[in-house]
């Protein structure tokens, strides 16, 4: 009992720590470091190594926590992250195998992908559909290739960190028999 509460005051703390890091650091870095994601970042890992349960969880705290914070209408992170959770996941389960650092980034650049597409179609609907889409200019695309790049950069730097602490995945050997 004591352990489920003190891995959900973590989970929240932890949450609460990486919105208003990526709220009020993030957001005001200058250049490429702005398009940093920290919350794609962070579901992406624990949905990877930990699996869509916990997820879900940071999902609807980092979301809630992130639409607290930020000018866009409440549930616009929670929608966009959930969104790119599903699609992930799918991905995940039925077309790659979860073990390898190449499955991995493919499934960092797809939820890349689909955030980018996610928010900007949310965005345009919710305006009223005045304006221009934004897939159309050129901020949208030099957003998404630099929100991947650190996303794949992420991937790479904390992969190995990640398969030792997650107990998911155990290395296996194979054994060469003696040959006479």
């Amino acid at each position: 009992m004591i352990s489920k509460i003190g891995q959900i005051i973590f989970l929240i703390l932890t949450c609460l720590f990486f919105s208003i890091l990526q709220f009020s650091f993030i957001s005001s870095l200058p250049g490429a470091f702005a398009y940093i994601n920290l919350g794609l970042i962070l579901i992406m890992f624990v949905l990877f190594f930990f699996g869509a349960r916990l997820a879900a969880f940071y999902i609807i705290f980092f979301g809630v926590f992130m639409d607290i914070f930020s000018f866009q209408f409440f549930s616009f992170y929670l929608i966009s992250l959930t969104i790119v959770a599903i699609i992930s996941y799918l991905i995940s389960e039925n077309w790659l195998t979860n073990k390898s650092l190449y499955s991995f980034w493919v499934l960092c650049l797809v939820a890349s992908i689909t955030y980018s597409l996610v928010s900007s179609i949310i965005v345009f609907l919710f305006s009223g559909l005045q304006g221009e889409f934004s897939v159309f200019s050129a901020s949208f695309w030099r957003a998404l290739f630099y929100q991947s790049i650190w996303i794949l950069l992420a991937a790479s730097l904390f992969f190995n960190i990640f398969v030792s602490l997650a107990r998911r995945f155990k290395t296996s050997f194979l054994e060469k028999k003696g040959v006479i």
